[in-house]
């Protein structure tokens, strides 16, 4: 074969690798300083492009941009020191492309970053949200008390303490007669019938049209996708995980303590749906002492089977092994 066109052959590909990793998300890390975690964007070469002390909160990537947030000192009409959030968001160059200028909505418990879906992200101001585009205009006006991104067309959104969802016109699709909604997925979306911070409120699930698709029977569920969705029965201390199909039957008995692993920071590790197939599923040897036990992660696939399992000497072990896989 030519020597020549075998270097031309070579260039190409070397040439569609570097495109490829120069395209690819960028993946966010975490560096311990005095009194707090961090945060930067490495390439999937381990290179630093965003370097940490800039931004104060890195999101995922979504819909081709992560948030980035920092927070703002003022002073009140009073006087007194205040607070603000703001988040704006970066490409996968690491590029600001808009400013962290819009506010984040601080619950008490946390602040309510968001994330860009199907082209719009939800915004926040005095008290009110709306959707903005990629381009900073104010594609629905703000009105909401609670908004999610969008998925397959619909936001869940909700008005005077009740919930339904709205296109990305802001057409109302699903009524507002919800006193919980969660985000829409694999065309499903979880609702309550009591208040979603009501302890016993269990969870079931409404399809596009607000028709109810399996009554709330669970005592807490993750969103579907995959056609699977992983279930609580019982209470939080004792109960058990397992999985069902869209017709609400179990195809894992609930046996499960737990379909994720909370940080230090309070996010989690695993998702808690099914990702090409698979999902990951925690025992602990003590479950009334979760942290202080070893655990088992099993990973299932779409029948239900365990297809691996991987054993933890304690929690911050997992914590470890997530926490510093990618970076």
């Amino acid at each position: 074969m030519n020597k020549s066109f075998l270097k031309t052959v070579s260039a190409s590909l070397l040439s569609l690798m570097y495109c490829s990793v120069a395209n690819a998300d960028l993946q966010r890390f975490y560096e311990e300083s005095t009194d707090s975690w961090d945060c930067g964007y490495k390439n999937s070469l381990g290179e630093v492009v965003v370097p940490t002390g800039l931004f104060e909160a890195c999101g995922e990537f979504s819909d081709g941009l992560a948030y980035v947030g920092k927070i703002k000192k003022g002073y009140d009409e009073e006087g007194n020191l205040s607070y603000k959030n703001l988040q704006g968001f970066i490409d996968n160059k690491g590029r600001l492309v808009i400013p962290v200028e819009h506010e984040a909505n601080d619950t008490g418990m946390d602040t309510d970053y968001k994330s860009f879906s199907e082209g719009l992200v939800a915004v926040y101001r005095n008290g009110k949200y709306g959707y903005m585009n990629k381009q900073r205009e104010l594609i629905i006006p703000y009105q909401y008390q609670s908004a999610e991104a969008f998925q397959d067309g619909l936001a869940v959104v909700s008005l005077k303490e009740k919930y339904g969802a709205i296109d990305q016109s802001g057409k109302t699709i699903v009524p507002f007669k919800f006193n919980f909604l969660h985000s829409y997925s694999d065309g499903l979306a979880q609702y309550t019938e009591s208040n979603h911070w009501n302890n016993g409120s269990q969870y079931g699930f409404v399809d596009t049209n607000g028709n109810i698709s399996i009554k709330a029977k669970w005592d807490r569920a993750c969103n579907f996708s995959e056609g699977l969705a992983a279930v609580r029965v019982g209470d939080y201390e004792t109960g058990k995980w397992g999985v069902i199909d869209k017709s609400g039957n179990f195809i894992v008995e609930p046996k499960y303590d737990a379909p994720n692993i909370q940080t230090w920071s309070d996010a989690y590790y695993d998702d808690c749906y099914y990702k090409e197939g698979k999902i990951n599923m925690y025992q602990y040897t003590d479950a009334s002492k979760p942290h202080e036990s070893s655990i088992t992660r099993y990973t299932l696939d779409n029948q239900g089977n365990v297809i691996s399992e991987t054993f933890y000497a304690n929690w911050d072990a997992v914590i470890k092994k997530y926490e510093f896989q990618s970076w």
